[in-house]
């Protein structure tokens, strides 16, 4: 599947891209090294506001900790979107997505929870946006993040 930007690619999912999130601290949103851009920890945030906060497994459903997710894979993109003028077509590779899950201790649908952004990154990239992964658990995650997402593409 090929797009002409982001933004009609998520309009055609009933999603719009948003704004790009601004850093909570001392850290830069993203980095390009070479042809690698590095994206740093996206929360499900829209238009700066935490959507979804608390445990997945214990406050919070597999289905909203995938929507979580999706959230944050749309944060992903809208980095993505700015460092490319908006053109899919500059994605040569979704390298590697990381996936955490702010979980309960008895929580092991890590994975089902991060489907939902590898999903939609794939999408929106076709074969582009496979990708190489981890989803891992965690007590705790800033502002009480339900969950975050990192990621690394490679760029023409």
């Amino acid at each position: 599947m090929s797009y002409r930007t982001f933004t009609e690619a998520l309009k055609e999912l009933n999603l719009a891209l948003p704004a790009v999130n601004q850093p909570r601290g001392s850290y830069v949103p993203a980095a390009k090294a070479g042809d690698l851009f590095f994206i740093a920890g996206q929360a499900p945030r829209v238009n700066g506001e935490l959507k979804f906060s608390g445990r997945v497994g214990r406050d919070l459903s597999i289905d909203q900790g995938r929507e979580a997710k999706q959230i944050c894979a749309s944060n992903v993109l809208s980095h993505l979107a700015y460092a490319t003028g908006d053109d899919p077509s500059k994605v040569v590779a979704a390298v590697r997505l990381a996936g955490v899950v702010n979980s309960a201790e008895d929580f092991t649908a890590h994975s089902q929870v991060l489907d939902a952004a590898s999903d939609l990154i794939a999408k929106v990239l076709g074969s582009a946006g496979q990708h190489a992964r981890i989803a891992t658990g965690a007590s705790s995650l800033p502002s009480g993040m339900a969950v975050e997402i990192e990621a690394i593409f490679q760029l023409e």
